[in-house]
């Protein structure tokens, strides 16, 4: 399974590890956990990042 989504804004995303008190940033963390492969690509009008899962 493939998953992608985009939005407007051309800032690739980092990989980082939200503190308890944040209330973001924990999106990627769990791609990065749960995914096969994911990566983002920089596009003319924004960006895309996609992620793979296993089939089981």
């Amino acid at each position: 399974l493939r998953c992608e989504v985009g939005d407007d804004v051309p800032q690739l995303p980092r990989l980082r590890q939200a503190r308890a008190t944040d209330e973001g940033g924990r999106g990627l963390y769990l791609v990065n956990k749960l995914a096969r492969r994911w990566g983002a690509t920089r596009l003319s009008t924004g960006k895309v990042v996609w992620f793979e899962l296993n089939r089981t």
